[in-house]
Parts: C-alpha cells; sequence; structure tokens
C-alpha cells in the first residue's frame, strides 16, 4: 500500500481545496510536513481517518463534530445554503490505484446554525487505465480489506494521543489480516462443518438422504447435539482463557507492585503485629492498675501503722499483763461453771453458801475473775499480740509486694512506649505509600481465580473428549446407514475430502500464524533493541498483545513503563508489523504450502518524536525508513533538528504548513 495524495476541502482549519502529495520513491521513501503545534497537523492525520473510516477524533472542547472550515461557515451563511467538507485519498495497493473519496453536506438552518447531513463514502479504482466504480455498498469492505480500521490507529498513529498497545483489545484478527492470513483463514470458514448448514461441509452433509431410516435420523441428531456441546465448551474455554489472560496480567501488575513495594508491605505487616501487641499491654497495664490500687486500698493504712505496732509490741512486751487470763473466757462462763457446782476438768465446787469459805475449786475459780474483763485486760492484750503477730508477717510483706506491683506497671509502661514509638517510626517511613495488605489480598484472590479458571478448562476439555467420543460412535452409525444410494456415496466421499482439507488448512494454519507470531516477536525485540538502551525483552501473546519483561533476581518479571517507554514499545511493535508485511510480500508466493497474501504499508504519523529524548529521537529515525515502504511525519521544527541528521538522506518531499488564523492554515511545498 502506497499513499500517493491527500486533498482536503474546507476541512477544519484547511480552507478550500489543499492538496498534499507524498513521496513514492522507494529510497527516499519519507515525507516531512513541518509544522508547529495548532497548526493543523493533527488535523490532516484525521483526515486521514475521516476519509477511510468516517470518524475524526478532535479535543471535545474544539467542537469536535463540525468540520467544516469556520471562514467558509460565516462567509456563505444564509438560510438554505449549502457547503461541502470532502477528503479524497489516492493509493495504491496490489498494484491497483484506488480513489476514496467522503464528502459530506452542510446546511444552514437560521443564518450560521449549520446542520451537517450523512457523509457519503464513494470508492473507484483503475483498471486497464479506466476508473470503475465500487459497488454501492462494498466500500467499507473494500478499505477493510486494503487495511483493518481495527489497526488504523497504528498506521495512522497519533503519538500523543494513542493507547498503550497491551491494553488494547484482541487484535488477532486484524494483525493475522494485515500479515496475509485472512485468505486462509476465510476459506476455512467457507468449508465450515457438519453443523454449519450454510457452509460447503453443512449443505452437503444436509443433502444426504437418511429419510426412513430413524437410527441415522437419531445418529445425526446425536451429531448435532453434541457438536453444539462442543462448540459451548469451546466458547467456554476461550472465556476462561481471556480470563486467565486478564487475571495473569492483574497477578504480574500486582507482583510488581508487591516487589516494588516489598520493604513497605513487610513494614506494614510489622506496623500490624507491633498494634496488635499494643492493645495486649495497654488491658494488660489497666489491669495491672486496677490490681495495684486494690490491693494498696486494702493494704495501705496497715502498712502505715507498722511504726506504732512495733512500738505497741515493745509496751505490751514489757507490761507482763498478759499471762494469766484465758483467751476468750467471761465472767459469765465462770458464773456457769459455779453454778453448774463442778469444774470441766472434773472437779466438785463447793461455793460459800455451804459455809465457810468454799473450797479449793471454788476459790481457784473464783481468783480466775480478777484475770477477766473488765476486772482485768490482760487476757484481750494477750489476743490483741497474738493477732497482731499474724498481721505483721503480712505487714512486712506489703512492701515487697507493692515494689513488685510497681515494677510490673512500669514495664508494661515502658513497653508501650517503645511500641508507640516503633509504630511512629513506621508510618513516617510509609508515610503517603499505598497500604500493600489490600493488594496481598488482592494477590491471593487472583491466585484463588486462577486455579478455578484452570479447573474450569480441564473440565471443559474432559467434556469436550466425552462429545468427541460420541460423535465419532454416532458418525460411524449414521455413515453405515447413508451409505446405501449413490447419491450419498459421492456426497460422503465429497465430505471426506472436504474434512480432510480442513484439517490440512487448520494444521497448515496453526502452524504458519504460530510461526508468523513469533517472527513478528523476533522482529519487534530487533528493532525495540535498536531504539531503545537497556535490558528489556518483548513478548507478544495470542491476541498479539505486547508486553515488557526485564531481569530482577534471576527472573523475568513485567516492568513498569514510563510514557516515553510505552512510545518506544509501540513504535517498536508498528515497525515489526510493517517490515514483517514488507518482507512477506517481497517474499512472493514461491514454495509455500498455502498462498499468503501479502501487502507492504506505510506509516502516517502525527508528533512521532513527542517525548522522546535526542537519542530515540535519533534511533527511531534510523529505523522507521528501513521498515517501512512509505513514512510520512508531522513534526515540529525544534524535534526535526535532532532527527533530519540520521533521517534526511530519505526525504523525498518537504511541506510546511502556514498558519494565517486560527481557521485558516494552508499546506506549502
Amino acid at each position: 500500500m502506497l499513499i500517493k495524495s491527500i486533498i482536503m476541502n474546507n476541512f477544519r482549519q484547511f480552507k478550500g481545496k489543499q492538496k498534499l502529495e507524498f513521496s513514492t520513491d522507494s529510497d527516499k521513501n519519507v515525507t516531512v510536513l513541518l509544522g508547529d503545534n495548532t497548526f493543523g497537523k493533527t488535523t490532516i492525520l484525521q483526515a486521514f481517518n475521516w476519509c477511510l473510516y468516517g470518524v475524526a477524533d478532535f479535543p471535545k472542547d474544539s467542537n469536535p463534530d463540525f468540520l467544516l472550515n469556520l471562514e467558509v461557515a460565516n462567509e456563505q451563511a444564509g438560510i438554505q445554503q449549502k457547503c461541502e467538507v470532502s477528503v479524497e485519498l489516492i493509493l495504491e495497493h496490489k498494484d491497483t490505484e484506488y480513489i476514496v473519496l467522503r464528502k459530506q453536506a452542510y446546511i444552514d438552518r437560521a443564518y450560521g446554525s449549520w446542520n451537517a447531513l450523512n457523509s457519503q463514502l464513494l470508492v473507484s479504482y483503475k483498471e486497464n487505465g479506466i476508473t470503475k466504480q465500487v459497488r454501492e455498498g462494498e466500500e467499507k469492505n473494500i478499505i477493510n480489506a486494503i487495511l483493518p480500521q481495527s489497526l488504523s490507529g497504528y498506521f495512522f498513529f497519533d503519538t500523543e494521543r494513542v493507547s498503550d498497545i497491551s491494553t488494547r483489545k484482541d487484535l488477532s484478527e486484524a494483525v493475522r489480516g494485515l500479515l496475509g492470513l485472512a485468505a486462509v483463514g476465510n476459506a476455512r470458514k467457507h468449508l465450515g462443518a457438519r453443523t454449519q448448514k450454510t457452509t460447503a461441509i453443512g449443505q452437503w452433509n444436509g443433502s444426504l438422504d437418511s429419510s426412513g431410516d430413524e437410527r441415522a435420523k437419531e445418529a445425526q441428531e446425536t451429531i448435532s447435539r453434541e457438536t453444539d456441546k462442543i462448540e459451548s465448551l469451546k466458547s467456554e474455554i476461550k472465556n476462561a482463557e481471556r480470563e486467565l489472560e486478564s487475571l495473569n496480567n492483574q497477578k504480574e501488575k500486582i507482583a510488581e507492585i508487591l516487589r516494588d513495594n516489598q520493604s513497605t508491605a513487610e513494614l506494614q505487616r510489622q506496623k500490624q503485629t507491633l498494634e496488635g501487641t499494643l492493645e495486649k499491654e495497654k488491658k494488660e497495664l489497666e489491669d495491672a492498675n486496677k490490681n495495684f490500687l486494690r490491693f494498696f486500698s486494702a493494704n495501705a493504712l496497715s502498712y502505715l501503722a507498722l511504726p506504732l505496732v512495733d512500738q505497741a509490741r515493745e509496751v505490751l512486751v514489757n507490761a507482763h499483763v498478759d499471762d494469766r487470763g484465758i483467751r476468750d473466757m467471761t465472767e459469765a462462763s465462770i458464773r456457769d461453771i459455779i453454778k453448774r457446782g463442778r469444774c470441766i476438768c472434773g472437779a466438785q465446787i463447793v461455793g460459800p453458801e455451804s459455809g465457810g469459805m468454799g473450797n479449793d475449786a471454788y476459790q481457784h475459780i473464783i481468783d480466775e475473775l480478777n484475770y477477766v474483763l473488765p476486772a482485768h485486760l490482760g487476757t484481750a492484750i494477750m489476743s490483741f499480740k497474738e493477732l497482731m503477730d499474724t498481721e505483721y508477717r503480712n505487714m512486712a510483706q506489703f512492701y515487697q509486694t507493692i515494689e513488685q506491683m510497681y515494677k510490673n506497671i512500669q514495664k508494661h509502661r515502658d513497653t508501650i512506649a517503645k511500641i508507640e514509638d516503633d509504630i511512629a517510626r513506621i508510618e513516617e517511613s510509609i508515610f503517603g505509600k499505598e497500604n500493600m495488605s489490600s493488594y496481598e489480598a488482592d494477590m491471593n484472590r487472583i491466585k484463588a481465580d486462577i486455579k478455578r479458571m484452570h479447573d474450569k478448562k480441564e473440565r471443559c476439555n474432559r467434556d469436550i473428549g466425552a462429545c468427541e467420543s460420541v460423535i465419532d460412535s454416532a458418525q460411524k452409525v449414521y455413515d453405515g446407514l447413508v451409505s446405501a444410494s449413490d447419491r450419498n456415496k459421492r456426497l460422503i466421499i465429497y465430505l471426506a475430502y472436504a474434512e480432510r482439507i480442513c484439517k490440512w488448512i487448520d494444521d497448515t494454519y496453526v502452524e504458519k500464524e504460530l510461526e508468523m507470531r513469533s517472527r513478528l516477536q523476533e522482529k519487534v525485540n530487533n528493532i525495540f533493541a535498536r531504539m531503545y538502551h537497556g535490558e528489556r525483552r518483548v513478548q507478544i501473546d495470542n491476541q498479539y498483545h505486547v508486553t515488557l519483561f526485564a531481569q530482577m533476581n534471576g527472573k523475568e518479571v513485567i516492568t513498569g513503563e514510563s510514557e516515553g517507554l510505552k512510545r518506544v514499545k509501540n513504535f517498536a511493535f508498528i515497525a515489526g508489523l510493517v517490515d514483517l508485511a514488507k518482507e512477506k510480500a517481497s517474499l512472493g508466493k514461491k514454495n509455500e504450502a498455502i498462498t499468503w497474501d501479502n501487502e507492504a504499508y506505510p506509516l502516517v504519523m502525527d508528533a512521532p518524536f513527542s517525548n522522546a529524548d535526542e537519542t530515540h529521537i535519533k534511533n527511531i529515525s534510523g529505523v522507521l525508513p528501513e521498515v517501512a515502504n512509505q513514512v510520512i511525519m508531522f513534526v515540529m521544527e525544534k524535534d526535526w533538528q535532532y532527527a533530519q541528521s540520521v533521517m534526511d538522506v530519505r526525504v523525498g518531499k518537504y511541506c510546511t504548513l502556514k498558519k494565517y488564523s486560527e481557521s485558516h492554515t494552508e499546506i506549502e511545498s
């Protein structure tokens, strides 16, 4: 594919008809359009997109849906006045010249209130010098056959606004078409399968005569049912694979975050442990304080009275009045013994009422009255001394006990202060950093989901095997029953040939597609190494998503990417695509088991060197003209000065943009 020219008519700030021609020289294959910001470089890039696909992506604050030049709109304002915007592209694809014209009429409903009518797309081509119009309704198919819209963003490349390749949707179909695999895929779809009634194999299978044979019908229904089940299971597997890819990407990103913040995660775990210990220490301190106060309240008064007790003991020891009385003996007790007339020892007591002074036993008991209260304090003193001796031992231990309890309290206080200092130090270290515990929880959840998806795939594959076994048995029954007629025999032979061809295509297609993806990855890595200074490797998955890996601690890990690195990665992928497409096209169709339909492609880029340093600009400038058959660049003077020394020898055309006003820019050759 080569782009020869573009003509814009009243398209945004390009007033009137303005033509831009591009270099198609194989050696000087670069066209450079110089212009500063707001001069209209992005507008030209969007003119390509609008002409081919009817889509123009302009900033929301610039009335993005209004394409008509503002000066023309003001000059032509008037009720029912009409103006037209158009963009025409002339390009060559597979030795055929195409003219793609998209135009859109505007009508003024109320002096400056312009309404856009539906755009009109016209595609024509030249054959033997005669221009022929593409049949109405086929225009979009022709354009997508030339360059799929899903890949257009890589070939009409807005460096400042294009999204990262690794976040794009599945590009597999578009890339396969670009690399010449689409025709083979279409042939496989045309042949189809027995259960797909609109395909060739499905139609032949439907033409088999099984009327009157219930067993054949039953076998056919079994085949159809089990085949549908297989398709459903394959769909589940594809969904599981997409989910696995998404989960693995999430896993790698979280793993990268955890690796980058490993120290933070460890500090957060330490903080959580310390916070748990702190709560425990505070509870133990609270209990220790309560025990201290309780013990002090119960025993402090006795302890404080200890000096007085010592003095009292000394006085009581010297008084010698506590050795005669009987503890707890009272006068009433003695009177009862006398009244009973017999001592507890059994001696008879004879009182004075019988004459005389009473016997000896009586006299001894009467003497005891002198040693009981209130007659004598000795007994009470003796009891007090014994009680005081017991309490003295407790009072003597009070200090040691209260001291130990206070030390325990102080120990808890010191521990709490140390833990709080440690927590404060950790909080200062991780201030402003993310909470890693949530990432660790996400990682555990993702791992569980990955296992669930793998289990689902294994289950589906087992079920597919069971279905295939049932189909094989039913097919044998069916083929044996319907082979009776000559017509059925012919159809069975057709089916056998068609299904054998399908197997051959499938095997070859898978092999070639894998080979193509491997070759693309090799090219992208080589180009990336030439553009980027560092030790990173590109990996392309089966959806043609691009991921960068780097070596870390002996393992390959997904790395973070700056905006500049993403740009280099995108350039490497695009350059690899166009280089591989050019290589396949130049090889022709010789010595190939399958004909691969290939074409080389151009690169049209707005601000290709944005956010790139001088070294990367020079590296990119050296690679792009080599890998693409045509390079069209819209670039600012300040960036071009770094690229010019490398790329100037490959430039076939120079153009500049001259800005007259915000709504009027012209192209000057």
